[in-house]
């Protein structure tokens, strides 16, 4: 998945897959970020829920995933590393991936996500937000530009918490 965004998308819920069901638990690695990437100052991120599944739902000719459904409860603990300040971020939607032949990921979501926003890369501003609604799409240009659209909302300004 894309840099700057905890993208797995999950349920809430204590989500578990059914055995032989297609489903497969991917685990989240923890990030840092560069101070000035989203934030005036470096982040780290690490995974404290972490029960995401993901389904290969279709393939593209080459066999590798056209659409993956992911569902599961995904918590971070966002440290600023200036200060040591912490705050949670859920990344918990549940929702649908499509992977475009030019490298774009369009996320069909509902629920919360942590995105990440680079300078001038987005329709919202510089920043690390968890974004939330009950129906949304996050789209990720192939140059890496981030448009939302739908019913979202900014639940949390990361770096205005761990300010």
């Amino acid at each position: 998945m894309g840099a700057l965004i905890a993208l797995t998308v999950g349920t809430p819920a204590h989500a578990t897959a059914p055995p032989g069901s297609g489903w497969v638990r991917i685990p989240s690695p923890p990030y840092d970020y560069p101070a000035g990437l989203t934030c005036d100052f470096a982040l780290h991120g690490e995974p404290v829920v972490d029960e995401v599944y993901y389904k290969t739902l279709t393939t593209k000719p080459d066999g590798t995933p056209r659409t993956e459904a992911a569902f599961g409860p995904l918590v971070f603990v966002v440290t600023n590393l200036s200060t040591g300040a912490t705050t949670r971020g859920d990344a918990s939607a549940s929702g649908v991936i499509t992977h475009h032949d030019d490298g774009a990921l369009t996320y069909r979501v509902s629920g919360p996500l942590m995105v990440g926003f680079r300078e001038g890369r987005g329709t919202l501003p510089r920043g690390f937000y968890v974004i939330d609604g009950p129906a949304w799409t996050l789209h990720i240009s192939a140059g890496n530009y981030r448009s939302l659209s739908g019913a979202w909302r900014i639940r949390k300004d990361l770096c205005a918490a761990l300010s």
